[in-house]
C-alpha cells in the first residue's frame, strides 16, 4: 500500500479546500493539529508560483516563489504548480527534492505529496504535505520511467537525455536516477557512471551471478515493460540486499531503447541476519 501521510491527509485537505475555499487554511494553521504538527504541515499556492499559505514561513505569503530551488538546483514550486496545471480538477503527483533540515547535519530527500484543487470561487490551488525519510516505493520508479519515456518519445533523444542527466531535473529523486540502453544492451544514459557511456551491461552479475540486463531484455522480447529482482550490496553494508529494477520499450526515431530504474526494496525482519556484537 502507498504511504497513507501525506497522501490521505492531503486528499482530506483537498476536500476541505473544495467546500470552504481560503477559510480551510485557518485549520491547517493551528499548533498541534494534525495539520501542524511536528514535521507534518501544508502550503498552498497559485498557479503562478504565488505562495498564499505556509505556516511555517509566513514571509512568502503574498510573493512569487516560482524561482525557488533545492540544493540542486531543482525548481521546486515551478514543479509543484506543474501538476496544478494538468488537466482535471483533482490531478496530483509527487514531487522530491533535496533539503536542507533543521535538525540534521547533511541535507535529505523530501518527498511531497501534491493535489490540485478548485475552491467553490473557481480559484485554483496547489496544495501539500511532505516528508523526510519516506521509503521509496514502486510507484514512483514506474511513475518516473514512463514519464521518462514520454519525454523521449515528445522531445527526442537529444533533449531528453540531457534531462536524463541533470540533477536538477525530476527524473533524478531519492537516490534514484534514469538510464537508457540500445538493444544490445549498451548505456546510452548512464548517470551512475558518466564517463562510461556505451557499456555493455548485458552481461552484468548480481551478487549470486544472475544476469539481471539480461532477463530484461528477454522479458521485453514479448511485452512492453518488466520488472525484475536482483541482488547488490548496498553502500556500507557487507551483504546483498534485494533490488528492483523496472524498465520498458520506447521507440524513437526507428530504434527501440530501453528505459529504467532501480531500487533497493526494504529487507523484511525475517530476513535480516543478526550481526555479531562483537
Amino acid at each position: 500500500m502507498l504511504i497513507a501521510t501525506p497522501v490521505a491527509l492531503v486528499e482530506e485537505a483537498a476536500g476541505l479546500v473544495e467546500r470552504d475555499g481560503e477559510r480551510a487554511f485557518q485549520q491547517f494553521a493551528v499548533k498541534g493539529s494534525k495539520w501542524l504538527n511536528g514535521d507534518v504541515y501544508f502550503f498552498a499556492y497559485l498557479l503562478d508560483g504565488t505562495c498564499v499559505f505556509h505556516p511555517l514561513a509566513p514571509e512568502l505569503v503574498g510573493k512569487n516563489v516560482l524561482d525557488l530551488r533545492d540544493l540542486n538546483g531543482k525548481p521546486i514550486v515551478e514543479n509543484i504548480v506543474d501538476i496544478g496545471k494538468k488537466p482535471g480538477a483533482d490531478t496530483s503527483g509527487w514531487v522530491f527534492y533535496l533539503w536542507e533540515s533543521q535538525i540534521q547535519l547533511t541535507p535529505m530527500w523530501k518527498s511531497t505529496y501534491v493535489r490540485k484543487v478548485v475552491a467553490p470561487d473557481g480559484k485554483t490551488y496547489v496544495i501539500g504535505s511532505g516528508l523526510y525519510h519516506i521509503k521509496m516505493e514502486r510507484v514512483f520508479i514506474e511513475e518516473r520511467v514512463n514519464r521518462a519515456a514520454e519525454t523521449l518519445k515528445t522531445e527526442g533523444k537529444a533533449a531528453a537525455f540531457k534531462q536524463f542527466q541533470d540533477s536538477a531535473s525530476p527524473f533524478v529523486f531519492l537516490d534514484a536516477y534514469i538510464f537508457v540502453l540500445n538493444g544490445q544492451g549498451e548505456t546510452l544514459v548512464d548517470p551512475a557512471f558518466p564517463t562510461l557511456a556505451g557499456r555493455n551491461l548485458s552481461d552484468f552479475q548480481d551478487a549470486v551471478g544472475f544476469r539481471p540486463i539480461k532477463e530484461v531484455m528477454r522479458k521485453l522480447e514479448t511485452a512492453d515493460e518488466a520488472w525484475v529482482q536482483y541482488l547488490w550490496r548496498k553502500p556500507g553494508s557487507p551483504l546483498p540486499s534485494r533490488k528492483l529494477l523496472y524498465a520498458r520499450k520506447q521507440t524513437v526515431d526507428g530504434e527501440t531503447l530501453i528505459v529504467g530504474s532501480d531500487f533497493f526494496l526494504a529487507t523484511p525482519i525475517w530476513m535480516r541476519v543478526e550481526q555479531d556484537p562483537a
